[in-house]
């Protein structure tokens, strides 16, 4: 920040009174001292010996987008920058106050917060980190993708099924609001109608770099499990080892209440069950340089009351784009419950393969 000058003090460097020159001379330093310190405000210095003036746009897992003051936008690999350097003030995730960078030095930066006294951050390690300007003006982020797949018969075998799937990933600062949905559908001669959907929400609170908070809640009915409405609430603790566009990979885990009604009581030994369990969950995305994008996710849950009763159910695709924000989804799901309805197995597996969109 600049200091404030004294109107004298152009006068005071001259004890017999300012001539005309002087004083131009005099503002003309001070001007140049505002453009030279204004021009360095913001500069990025690589480890070729490169030193770009410009300004922070945002620095992510992988890299740095700067601003240049020439070349606009520039995306630059972390291990290729030496020193960062700006006056703005920063929004670095899990903090809610903005930071001073005091220090960009031996890969570590040096912050200060509203909060209190500095302290020392790898800057490797860094997920996020942002103008503060920027967060507070932009807060919310909006990704998302749909996806649909069909068999469809007719003639001398007659056959309608359906799996549509939509994703949704809305962020608001450190809050991270995860909503998915599912519905299938299967009719055939030898299947009249089954249906299942699923509804999921889970809220992450990002409280610190890399740990989170979260709650977590779903629905679902399955027909063909003879489930009615299979519910569950959980809290837990998550961390993120990454979040970017590139990839991604988080784990949680927590407790949960279970509550499953049956379509049919007279299958199942108890017609209304409810219980506590244990839970664990593990995220996992990873987009290729060439486009095509691999995730993977699986939740396990072990009711505390009985080892014996437990379930698990898992996703693992391949989403390669096909035009722009248009891709082919192959997925294979799979679903285990160890103490299923009586007449229903505890394996589920199914592979489609469909059509998506994502934002």
């Amino acid at each position: 920040m600049l200091s404030a000058v004294p109107s004298t003090s152009l006068f005071q460097t001259f004890p017999n009174g300012p001539s005309l020159p002087r004083v131009l001379a005099g503002l003309l330093a001070l001007v140049f001292t505002v453009t030279a310190s204004v021009a360095d405000a913001g500069v990025l210095s690589l480890t070729n010996g490169d030193r770009i003036h410009g300004e922070l746009v945002v620095v992510d897992r992988d890299n740095v987008v700067w601003k240049s003051e020439t070349f606009g936008d520039i995306t630059v690999a972390k291990e290729k920058i030496l020193s960062l350097e700006t006056d703005k003030d920063l929004k670095i995730a899990g903090r809610d106050e903005p930071c001073a960078l005091a220090g960009h030095r031996r890969q570590q930066w040096e912050l200060y917060c509203d909060e209190g006294s500095g302290w020392v951050m790898d800057f490797p390690a860094i997920d996020r980190a942002e103008p503060y300007i920027n967060f507070v003006g932009n807060p919310i982020i909006f990704r998302g993708n749909v996806a649909a797949a069909g068999v469809f018969e007719n003639g001398n075998r007659e056959r309608e099924d359906w799996d549509i799937n939509a994703n949704f990933d809305v962020r608001n600062g450190d809050f991270h609001h995860l909503i998915g949905t599912q519905y299938q559908n299967q009719n055939s001669s030898e299947v009249d109608d089954l249906e299942k959907y699923r509804l999921s929400y889970d809220l992450r609170w990002i409280f610190a770099e890399k740990w989170f908070a979260s709650g977590n809640s779903s629905m679902l009915h399955e027909e063909a499990r003879n489930l009615d409405l299979s519910s569950s609430v959980g809290l837990g603790l998550g961390y993120l080892f990454f979040d970017t566009d590139k990839s991604a990979f988080s784990i949680q885990g927590g407790v949960s209440s279970l509550k499953e009604d049956y379509i049919d009581p007279s299958l199942s030994e108890d017609p209304s069950k409810r219980y506590a369990a244990g839970r664990t969950a593990w995220d996992f995305r990873y987009k290729f340089d060439l486009g095509p994008e691999i995730y993977y996710n699986q939740e396990f849950l072990q009711s505390l009351d009985r080892s014996e009763d437990y379930q698990s159910n898992a996703e693992i695709g391949v989403r390669t784009p096909l035009v722009k924000g248009i891709l082919m989804d192959v997925k294979y799901a799979w679903q285990y419950d160890n103490t299923p309805s009586l007449d229903s197995e505890k394996e589920d597996t199914k592979m489609t393969i469909g059509v998506g969109y994502s934002w």
